[in-house]
């Protein structure tokens, strides 16, 4: 398929990308073309940042191959690291998270929401069952289960509440507390609950700061609701095919589906300096 192309004739310095649907293939994988093209973006002094809810150990553990100077923007925008040297981070007031904590609580089993509260390190959860621990593993590396959510004594910067093909009922639930906290629905089953003002877009402006560079010399590619601030800090802002119908209209720019590796193929194109290219299969 014919897609967007980034100016031949850009200064790119910063590619950040979601994961899930738009940088990962339909089975969760990194594209194995996506190393060479991610050399050649570090090559040409370009920062390639995965951007996603997911925990920092995870996503370094995804990208180790990269090296341990790779930047990151873990935890729908919470933290941003370059390496071992933070960027940016947010924490939670300890009472707003114990407010959400009770109202899910309070709710009922029927809402079936497990919450992992998210530390820098570690994402605690309270006894997970086998269920839950499948669910929150291709997010968190490193966690801890407790007795009680409620004890953890570890700054919180995120709490994640994961419950099956449920998210909206979640976000419902907690809607009175949205003149304390944002409360994101980032997919089908999983709710993000930041403090106001915190998100990947925030991250995304807080690491141009660090790099010396400005949106124009940025790209950024998503797909679902998460990702529309990020979108927002980017001259070349770019909405997967197979993206949120929000996220598709306010992007400037359209990449080709996840499955057709469509981060890939406009990220050639624009190494190649080619303004646009017809689709073709990334190999």
């Amino acid at each position: 398929m014919r897609f967007d192309a980034i100016d031949p004739t850009a200064q790119i310095k910063l590619v950040a990308v979601d994961m899930d649907g738009t940088f990962l293939d339909p089975e969760g994988n990194i594209p194995q073309a996506a190393w060479a093209v991610i050399d050649q973006l570090h090559r040409r002094g370009i920062t390639f940042a995965p951007a996603s809810g997911r925990q920092h150990a995870r996503l370094a553990e995804q990208f180790a191959a990269l090296g341990p100077e790779l930047t990151i923007i873990a935890e729908n925008g919470t933290v941003v690291m370059r390496g071992e040297t933070e960027v940016y981070s947010n924490g939670i007031d300890p009472q707003r998270v114990e407010h959400v904590i009770r109202r899910l609580r309070d709710a009922g089993p029927e809402l079936d929401a497990a919450v992992v509260r998210c530390g820098r390190r570690v994402g605690y959860l309270q006894q997970p069952t086998e269920r839950v621990a499948r669910a929150v593993a291709p997010y968190y590396a490193r966690t801890e289960s407790v007795p009680d959510l409620l004890q953890v004594r570890d700054e919180t910067i995120k709490l994640a509440i994961h419950s099956p093909a449920n998210s909206a009922a979640v976000a419902k639930v907690l809607e009175p507390l949205s003149q304390e906290l944002q409360v994101v629905i980032s997919g089908p089953d999983w709710v993000d609950v930041m403090n106001l003002g915190v998100h990947k877009g925030i991250a995304v402006r807080r690491l141009q700061e660090s790099l010396g560079i400005g949106p124009q010399q940025t790209a950024v590619f998503g797909d679902y609701l998460n990702d529309l601030q990020m979108l927002q800090a980017a001259t070349y802002s770019f909405a997967m095919h197979n993206a949120h119908p929000t996220i598709r209209q306010e992007a400037r720019f359209t990449a080709p589906p996840n499955s057709e590796y469509g981060v890939l193929q406009v990220l050639q194109a624009y190494l190649a300096g080619a303004p646009q290219l017809l689709g073709h299969q990334v190999r």
